[in-house]
């Protein structure tokens, strides 16, 4: 296990920016979660720490020591990508073995490491087998043990469930869950999925376009997101976003009006204000969105899309200004698109974001 730190560092190729300033520090045996849409800079943030790619400013350091001029070997670090790279001629207990012969282990501590990973990882029953006579979940799990057996300071997964389908990402996840709990390593982690990022982390880091956008726990990002981005891409379904401008503030809240509920006082931080006639954006969870008779919501909507998923309803709703949004709910039977329907909510979980996207902290008493 090892401590991380990155030192604003930075990443261009030419005159393009892709990492911007990062600064970010891991503590031992932390689980970290890279999260962000394709091309955010998520998997070269991580290749920089892997020493895979060179640093272009700032600093790396593994343990407090700066390893920007490293090798990966020398780093100390085990990486885990997204295709699972295993040598087709070489069985499972081969493939696991083949870093530790190229660092010339004793053939002891090799059979024996090998077995250890095996045994946390459930496979000492495919150690015989090629990965031609693998799942794709087994194959990954062969994978992991490679990295396991290196007995790194640093676990590095580069979105290493994307290949597999639906139930077998839950059920790896499951399984990287279970392991980060049995060894206690300092992991960081890779995905565009933010219900993996959502279950997973101890710690989430949200990137868009290069930079960090917010660090915190699962739960602190999901309901103090600090700006639009993290609040929208934070949340499955995502946060709803509503255009409104602000009438004025009082002790405690902001009155918005909005074209789809009317008035909203939103409860703020005291040392927030707004200026009345500025333009701001409400936002709200779909499951905090409550559907009623038409006569008695605050607004009367047209469905447009129902989807059942059993356990819950999915309701996809427009607004007579065009806006749409999402209302998740329980078990619905009986909906159709073209009902008309009415909402109300909670003002005290609402969220308001002012016209440069930047949240406006919540009360929290």
């Amino acid at each position: 296990m090892a401590t991380l730190q990155l030192e604003n560092v930075s990443k261009s190729y030419g005159t393009v920016n892709v990492i911007r300033n990062v600064d970010l520090d891991i503590a031992e045996g932390e689980f970290i979660v890279f999260v962000g849409p394709s091309g955010c800079g998520k998997s070269t943030l991580l290749r920089m720490v892997a020493g895979l790619e060179d640093i272009t400013g700032g600093a790396v350091k593994i343990d407090g020591e700066i390893c920007n001029e490293m090798t990966p070997k020398e780093r100390g670090i085990a990486m885990v990508f997204q295709s699972y790279a295993l040598y087709p001629h070489k069985t499972v207990y081969q493939n696991m073995a083949f870093s530790l012969k190229l660092s010339r282990r004793p053939k002891e501590e090799i059979d024996a490491r090998i077995r250890e990973a095996a045994r946390i990882l459930q496979m000492e029953h495919l150690l015989d087998r090629r990965p031609s006579q693998l799942s794709g979940g087994q194959r990954q799990r062969v994978a992991i043990g490679r990295a396991i057996v290196r007995h790194p300071k640093v676990f590095l997964f580069d979105e290493p469930l994307s290949n597999l389908d639906a139930a077998l990402r839950v059920s790896m996840r499951r399984e990287i869950a279970k392991l980060h709990a049995d060894l206690k390593a300092t992991m960081i982690y890779v995905t565009h999925d933010q219900v993996e990022a959502m279950t997973l982390a101890d710690r989430i880091v949200v990137l868009d376009a290069g930079e960090v956008q917010q660090v915190g726990t699962p739960l602190e990002l999901y309901h103090n997101p600090k700006n639009l981005f993290v609040a929208g891409f934070i949340g499955s379904p995502k946060m709803n976003f509503l255009p409104c401008k602000v009438l004025g503030a009082d002790a405690g809240t902001i009155r918005v009006a909005t074209d789809a509920f009317g008035e909203v006082a939103v409860p703020v931080a005291l040392s927030f204000k707004a200026e009345p006639g500025a333009l701001a954006t409400l936002g709200v969870r779909p499951e905090n969105l409550a559907i009623k008779p038409k006569s008695d919501g605050q607004g009367a909507f047209t469905v447009t899309l129902v989807e059942q998923l059993g356990d819950e309803t999915l309701i996809e709703i427009e607004t007579s200004g065009g806006v749409q949004f999402v209302v998740k709910t329980g078990p619905m039977d009986g909906m159709r698109a073209g009902d008309r329907i009415g909402l109300s909510f909670a003002p005290d979980g609402a969220h308001l974001f002012d016209a440069q996207g930047l949240a406006f902290k919540r009360r929290t008493s």
